[in-house]
């Protein structure tokens, strides 16, 4: 069995009102509607901070908090930042320096978008499954403003933060399932053009906001309910036997569409989270499965399907039995 052994959130900085951010000021009608409806209160301003060192501080947080040897992992997956301190030279394996891990193997994954954390819990229980002598995985991630914008029009509003996630051989929060498919077609939906540009002047872009908006939501949807159906399918689950689905922390709108589309609750948790940490990319999930363990919302034995997608464009589905 393979499961989930333990999460940490790491967000240092200041929690800023999302009202207060100075480019509000610059935003259209449109853009304004959707920035206030979003469902977003606050975000964290982690300042100087790199997402390297976001990744770093969670997983070092994550040792202390559990008492598990830096030498007893096995793998690190490291997820990586859409903006990288440095090209050409590895995070991954600068981070299994850092923390001390000298008997694992480091790699790491990108391009997925938020999805890339579906990938990685994936990734886990494969290599477990697959090496007899593997007990710990580490999975990180460290979100940070990609530029001086926070408003990612018209999708979301970045915070930053850092995520660590512990698999290991276990019985509790075990991954049963996990299945991901992927769209070619939407591969630069969204870009942020940076050559022959200073970094103030870095902003991300979407290409096309009614191709984003109606075209890949109904395909989300369509895709959503064929990965749903199989993965539950072949686990003998019928969808009554879900307690809790969670998803990635976008906007309020989004939970309301696909709560219709497929008749469903998301999670609590997901809003909740949402208002107080905005948008942390890859590690909403693991930041809102970690919530509702400590809140006691997820009780032993209950499933929970995490539904995780990217504008790029991927989908994923997670079932996590607690």
């Amino acid at each position: 069995m393979t499961g989930i052994h333990s999460i940490a959130i790491y967000t240092p900085g200041t929690p800023v009102s999302v009202q207060s951010l100075e480019e509000k000021n610059s935003l259209g009608e449109n853009e304004l509607t959707y920035f206030n409806t979003c469902g977003i209160n606050t975000v964290y301003d982690a300042g100087s901070i790199s997402s390297y060192a976001l990744a770093l501080g969670a997983s070092e947080k994550l040792l202390q908090e559990t008492g598990i040897s830096p030498t007893s992992i096995d793998l690190i997956i490291y997820l990586q930042s859409r903006t990288p301190e440095q090209f050409i030279s590895s995070e991954s394996t600068r981070l299994q320096q850092d923390i001390g891990a000298h008997n694992a193997i480091s790699f790491a994954i990108s391009n997925l978008g938020c999805a890339d954390s579906s990938m990685a819990l994936k990734l886990a229980k494969d290599h477990l499954a697959a090496n007899r002598s593997a007990s710990n995985v580490l999975i990180c991630y460290g979100n940070k403003l990609i530029s001086r914008y926070r408003f990612r029009n018209p999708v979301t509003i970045m915070g930053d933060g850092g995520v660590a996630a512990l698999v290991t051989r276990n019985s509790e929060n075990k991954i049963v399932a996990a299945d991901i498919q992927t769209n070619g077609r939407y591969w630069d939906l969204f870009k942020l053009e940076y050559q022959h540009l200073t970094p103030d002047q870095y902003r991300e872009t979407c290409t096309d906001v009614r191709r984003y908006g109606f075209e890949l939501a109904i395909e989300s949807k369509n895709r959503f309910r064929e990965i749903n159906e199989t993965l539950l399918s072949r686990q003998g689950i019928a969808p009554q036997e879900v307690h809790h689905y969670l998803m990635q922390n976008i906007s309020a709108r989004a939970y309301e569409y696909y709560q219709s589309a497929f008749d469903i609750q998301i999670s609590p948790v997901c809003a909740m989270n949402l208002a107080q940490y905005g948008h942390l990319g890859a590690g909403d999930i693991f930041l809102n499965y970690q919530t509702g363990i400590n809140a006691g919302l997820f009780q032993k034995g209950e499933k929970v399907l995490i539904m995780n997608n990217s504008p790029v464009a991927a989908w994923s589905s997670v079932l996590i039995e607690v």
